[in-house]
């Protein structure tokens, strides 16, 4: 999980999941529970629907916005 698509890139992981959120934060917003477990939900389905290796795959979550229905 990482918050800057080039420097993914670069590191090349074997699959990947960006959010467009602060670093030290890729959870989301302190206190923002029910938005971490659904961020920690999303990335363990991730796990099942990345199959290639080298996917980056960008989470909808936006700093301080509702979250996606």
């Amino acid at each position: 999980m990482g918050n800057v698509a080039d420097r993914m890139a670069l590191i090349k992981p074997p699959r990947a999941l960006l959010v467009k959120f602060a670093r030290g934060s890729m959870l989301g917003e302190p206190g923002n529970v029910k938005r971490q477990r659904r961020i920690i939900l999303d990335a363990l389905a991730a796990l099942q629907t990345m199959t290639e290796p080298g996917t980056i795959q960008e989470l909808p979550y936006r700093w301080k916005q509702p979250d996606p229905e």
